[in-house]
């Protein structure tokens, strides 16, 4: 999520969230669901602007965020129509950015409420609310770790919170949103505009990758020092990600930052995550301002067609299925 821009820059810039758990089912569609497989869902309403998207693994579902209410829909990858599964304004939601499933709870990035709302995807019951005290911030992503700590990033304030699994499994509603690492002094600089955005973990829980969409870099922060280390992009300065995800060594950036179209860059990490090489780039296939994306499967990713501070938006807005 951006904050906005003049009008004339929109044909060329816009942008704004994923990780290991949010793979969704490794099946097939076709085969998981009787061979149907849909290309193009519909989100309900004129004011959706959809954001974060999540699949649940071992089910049919996957979730979509709004920023405009905090509304957050469930979809089946059968059917082409989303469904309300929390109503916006719900427990002081008033926005929905990033967001991942772990153990069956929907972890949910609220934005400018500087909150993190995490609710059960069977009862859509409330479990808690993690409050980092700030209003001035923009609570963006969520990544979740191998040991089930989540990670989450502020756009518009210099810091990575950490929620511990101990904390999720907790049964108190309420509870702080602590920072994790504080990037004053290390080579993420903050400016005006959005920073620190997407971001996953690495598979051995070692570190966390996060994109910054206004110097068009990534960084590698160590979880156990917060240690923070530039990638290496080989000059490579034309990618601007907004949603990451991570999977067999390679990190996909979904942005519509230079290419309001969308692109998907597919690129090839070192062991150590510190370089990466740009391998290929998909643009199109439906996308139309793109924030993040999902896999379903093996080949495919849901994407998510945000069109953020477009005045007059292409109607209906749509998640769109891109094969890799």
């Amino acid at each position: 999520m951006r904050k906005p821009r003049p009008r004339h820059l929109l044909s060329t810039a816009l942008a704004v969230t994923l990780a290991l758990s949010a793979f969704g089912s490794t099946t097939p569609v076709s085969q998981a669901h009787g061979g149907r497989v849909v290309d193009r869902y519909v989100v309900p309403g004129d004011k959706a602007y959809p954001e974060g998207i999540v699949r649940e693994p071992g089910t049919p579902y996957f979730y979509v965020g709004g920023t405009s209410d905090g509304t957050i829909w469930r979809g089946r990858v059968d059917q082409q129509s989303l469904q309300v599964f929390l109503p916006g304004g719900r427990d002081g939601r008033t926005t929905a950015v990033g967001m991942k499933i772990t153990k069956g709870r929907l972890v949910v990035a609220g934005g400018a409420t500087g909150k993190v709302f995490v609710y059960s995807t069977r009862a859509a019951a409330l479990l808690h609310v993690f409050d980092s005290g700030s209003r001035t911030g923009l609570v963006n992503d969520v990544a979740i770790a191998p040991n089930g700590d989540a990670y989450v990033t502020d756009s518009l304030q210099p810091v990575l919170y950490r929620i511990s699994a101990a904390q999720l499994d907790d049964t108190t509603v309420n509870q702080p949103l602590r920072v994790a690492v504080n990037f004053s002094g290390t080579p993420v600089e903050y400016e005006d505009g959005i920073n620190g955005n997407g971001l996953v973990v690495t598979p051995d829980g070692r570190y966390v990758l996060m994109a910054d969409t206004n110097s068009q870099a990534f960084y590698r922060i160590s979880t156990s020092t917060g240690a923070v280390t530039p990638v290496d992009l080989g000059g490579v300065t034309d990618i601007g990600a907004d949603g990451l995800l991570l999977r067999d060594g390679e990190l996909y950036s979904i942005t519509s930052l230079f290419h309001p179209e969308g692109e998907i860059s597919v690129l090839e990490l070192t062991d150590d995550y510190s370089r990466a090489r740009v391998k290929r780039r998909i643009n199109g296939r439906g996308m139309d301002v793109p924030s993040t994306a999902t896999f379903d499967g093996c080949d495919d990713l849901l994407v998510v067609n945000f069109q953020y501070q477009i005045e007059n938006p292409h109607l209906p807005f749509t998640v769109v299925r891109v094969t890799l």
